[in-house]
């Protein structure tokens, strides 16, 4: 599949995004997939409830614009870029949902409360805080994605990764789903959270019943 192909389906995943309460707003937020040399991303400033596929912009992993448009790629270029030099995923999703911003700023990581978690890779890191579009942000978060398919960013955001946009995006979602639970759970009292021995055992049953969304199992 070339890289034009995704055009579509990005544009699916940014609108299905923006629909999802309390996880964009007016400008926030890019998605990107990559294929084979280059990369395909929202442009700078887009709605994501609006973008549209000619709007979407072709990269190569330097970051140079490949096919010609008037639209320019997302300001968080840099971001996407490190992801894939340092991973082999195909697709990441950024949003600034309330949810995570609020997580981010309290915690270093956000304890696996909940046993899908596991999807995620356990208890999900929070990276440092620098300016964004920063080459240090973009290293930073690299390394809280270690072994990860989601991370926080202090007072920022959020950040998810996987095999395509679909999944990226689940990821993104099942986050800010953690966070909301965290936070509400965090108001009543010192949530209970699950170790890595009992993450194992969650990802072990779930291959053995060939329950597909946690890692480990078919995709």
């Amino acid at each position: 599949m070339g890289i034009d192909d995704h055009r579509a389906s990005l544009c699916a995943a940014a609108h299905h995004l923006a629909a999802s309460a309390g996880l964009t707003s007016r400008t926030d937020g890019n998605l990107s997939v990559r294929s084979g040399d280059h990369v395909l991303l929202t442009p700078t400033g887009c709605r994501l409830d609006a973008v549209t596929p000619d709007q979407l912009v072709i990269v190569d992993l330097d970051g140079v614009v490949a096919v010609p448009t008037p639209y320019r790629p997302t300001s968080e270029l840099g971001l996407h870029l490190e992801i894939y030099r340092t991973t082999s995923v195909s697709a990441v999703a950024h949003a600034h949902s309330i949810a995570s911003v609020s997580a981010g700023t309290v915690v270093d990581e956000l304890p696996a409360i909940h046993y899908t978690a596991a999807m995620l890779g356990g208890a999900v890191r929070v990276a440092p805080y620098a300016v964004f579009t920063s080459p240090e942000l973009s290293e930073l978060v690299g390394a809280a994605l270690h072994e990860r398919t989601a991370a926080l960013m202090r007072n920022h955001g959020s950040i998810a990764v996987g095999s395509n946009i679909e999944t990226a995006c689940e990821h993104l979602e099942l986050l800010d789903w953690l966070c909301e639970v965290y936070l509400r759970s965090v108001s009543a009292g010192t949530p209970a959270a699950l170790d890595g021995a009992q993450l194992t055992e969650i990802v072990a049953s779930a291959a053995r019943q060939y329950y597909t969304p946690f890692p480990g199992t078919d995709h």
